[in-house]
């Protein structure tokens, strides 16, 4: 039966503030005043305790108009991850208003619409960002002794400090007062808006949206399949479409995959895991062809061939970069939650406990980890103050060896002995065969090796490729899906025009494994690459393997080949970053004239962009064939080959 429009609309609250401004979005509404005990609320993080608490008072309220529309709000001040509550005394007050003297802090309203007779429930939030001028002990005092801070988070009302105190101001004012006006309105037309059942068209790639049409306009629905049929409620919007969650699923889809992560939804890794493999093949071969003639190259797609799948859907990657955070106030370690299209304001750590696309070793390592860092009393590392100690840990696998290295990375730890944890781990994990430390007190989320130093085993570990070994230091580039990038080196070889009598330059060579898989089928390779590590890793390789006809040469390509040639060359090898190659780096590989080009790239964007450069500088495209080395996320290898 189809829900009627629901009339009566209940504001829990007894706030007078939030009640003048509801007349403006309702002519007509019930005020009833919860009283319900925050402290119950167990979320530390602020906007989550924000919308758990406003979610608390619309459902207290709930259970004595189960028919009605309930609105619940919580507002909340914080100061980085500190919530500033309301204050239980003048002193606490003063100590509040002295901590926001000066700086930025952040208002937060969170929002709860609940009907309790269709159990229906839709959340949201506001969020303004004020900066405080610098307050002397007499603003502070003047402003308590008015007398009206004791029912105020942060212990002020911005209506009463007005410009005195407040420097700045960006985002909505109401929601500072405590009642995001525009924000309730348009949650209230979703929530009281009939819902719609639609059948999913396709994944709105390379997001994970299932992608419908309702009303002539685009539907995104988080979670849902291609093939099936579902029961929504529009949330929000993004752009030109709208947002909508599933209410529930009434005809599953053939292509729906059962999650072998327990973690997976909530956890950043992985965006496909609920999809059948075959359909993510399918969804970045597309991909690839879409953005070739988006580009202006549609000659181009039609040379794309099958893509090659990855040999191991799962324990496939070789390396993970796990995160410190908290969760609810404790010390967690796992992966940044994913971005939701309801909340984007920042990403918390989700707590793992295992992690099916690298390997079963984490559970053995994690929890070894943490009974260390909690012994030790160390803190999570907070990039907006640079107070705390633990910021990632990064584990590298070789998957054909065995070994594994563990990399912890964290601010100084003077007085904190990490081999106390480095013989810990090597008698539970046997296969540990390097633990290094890693000092970073940057104010960036990225794991960067301001000082690296071994603290337990050896300096690196193998890894074999193509009959090959490699030596994988911390900071080594190494293809994170070994038997994926097995098949696509091999590839190299078999489609470049090699010889025995060829000159093959590779560029952006990192430690050298395409360099030196190529080498026993040609007569001579030259590596470059920007960073003297990566060029010593490769050279290292090179004797190991006793390969004798590579050279290999630090620098940059925009410097190294802004002078011709020493001799020539018939096949450059071009690997580079994601963002692909500079303006400058493309006319120096063009003015060289080589005749044969073999391009891989991680990004179709920027690998459609360089192929038409080359193409209109008279190459044509051989062939272009992608590669799925990274299972259940949107990111795939190309390998493009060009010639004269």
């Amino acid at each position: 039966m189809e829900r009627t429009p629901m009339e009566e609309i209940v504001l829990a609250s007894a706030s007078p503030r939030r009640r003048e401004l509801m007349a403006r979005v309702a002519p007509e509404f019930r005020v009833f005043p919860t009283d319900v005990e925050e402290s119950s609320v167990a979320e530390k993080d602020p906007l989550e305790y924000a919308i758990a608490a406003a979610v608390l008072k619309a459902k207290t309220a709930a259970a004595s108009f189960p028919e009605a529309i309930v609105i619940g709000a919580d507002t909340v001040v914080a100061l980085g991850l500190r919530i500033l509550g309301k204050p239980s005394s003048r002193e606490s007050a003063q100590a509040m208003l002295r901590a926001l003297s000066g700086r930025r802090h952040r208002v937060m309203t969170g929002l709860a619409f609940y009907n309790k007779a269709e159990a229906r429930l839709l959340t949201g939030y506001d969020l303004t960002y004020v900066t405080f001028r610098e307050l002397t002990a007499e603003m502070i005092e003047g402003y308590l002794d008015q007398e009206s801070y004791l029912d105020k988070a942060g212990a002020y009302a911005v209506q009463e400090v007005g410009d005195a105190f407040v420097d700045r101001l960006k985002g909505d004012y109401d929601n500072v007062v405590g009642f995001p006006v525009e924000k309730v309105r348009r949650l209230l037309a979703l929530f009281t808006a009939p819902p719609l059942t639609v059948e999913v068209e396709d994944i709105d790639f390379p997001a994970s949206f299932g992608k419908a049409v309702a009303d002539g306009r685009k539907l995104l629905i988080p979670g849902a399949v291609t093939g099936e049929t579902v029961r929504v409620q529009v949330v929000g919007e993004r752009g030109a479409a709208r947002v909508a969650e599933v209410i529930r699923v009434e005809s599953p889809s053939s292509r729906r995959a059962e999650p072998r992560c327990p973690h997976f939804g909530p956890c950043g890794g992985c965006l496909f895991q609920n999809i059948d493999y075959g359909t993510q093949l399918e969804l970045k071969e597309r991909h690839l062809r879409r953005k070739l003639v988006e580009a202006g190259i549609a000659e181009a797609a039609t040379a794309v061939k099958a893509i090659t799948p990855s040999p191991d859907f799962y324990a496939y990657r070789n390396k993970m970069e796990f995160g410190f955070g908290e969760s609810w106030g404790r010390l967690v370690l796992g992966l940044r939650e994913r971005v939701t299209a309801t909340r984007q304001t920042h990403r918390r750590t989700l707590s793992i406990e295992t992690c099916p696309i690298f390997s079963p070793v984490v559970e053995r390592i994690f929890p070894a980890v943490m009974d260390f860092v909690r012994e030790n009393g160390l803190a999570v590392f907070d990039i907006l103050s640079g107070l705390g100690h633990v910021r990632h840990l990064v584990l590298r696998q070789g998957k054909r060896t065995g070994e594994l290295m563990a990399i912890l990375v964290t601010a100084e730890l003077p007085g904190t002995d990490l081999a106390v944890l480095a013989e810990r781990l090597m008698a539970g994990v046997p296969e540990l065969k390097s633990f290094v430390h890693v000092t970073n007190s940057r104010p960036s989320d990225l794991v960067e090796h301001q000082k690296t130093r071994l603290v337990a085993g050896a300096p690196f570990i193998e890894e074999t490729l193509l009959g090959l070994t490699f030596r994988v230091y911390p900071q080594t580039f190494f293809q994170t899906n070994t038997a994926g990038a097995e098949l696509l080196y091999r590839r190299i070889k078999e489609e470049a025009p090699l010889s025995p009598e060829s000159h093959v330059l590779g560029l952006y060579c990192g430690s050298g494994p395409i360099e030196l898989s190529l080498a026993g089928a040609v007569r001579k390779v030259t590596g470059i690459d920007s960073s003297p590590a990566n060029i010593a890793n490769a050279v290292e390789n090179a004797l190991v393997n006793r390969v004798e006809n590579t050279a290999f040469v630090p620098g940059t390509v925009e410097a190294l080949l802004s002078e011709p040639l020493r001799e020539p060359v018939d096949v450059v090898v071009v690997d580079p970053p994601r963002v692909g190659l500079t303006g400058k780096a493309l006319r120096r590989v063009l003015n060289l004239n080589i005749p044969a080009v073999v391009y891989v790239s991680c990004n179709p964007v920027s690998l459609a962009r360089d192929l038409r450069g080359f193409l209109d500088a008279g190459y044509r495209v051989a062939s272009i064939s992608p590669f799925d080395l990274f299972p259940h996320t949107p990111h795939l290898e190309t390998l493009a080959v060009l010639g004269k």
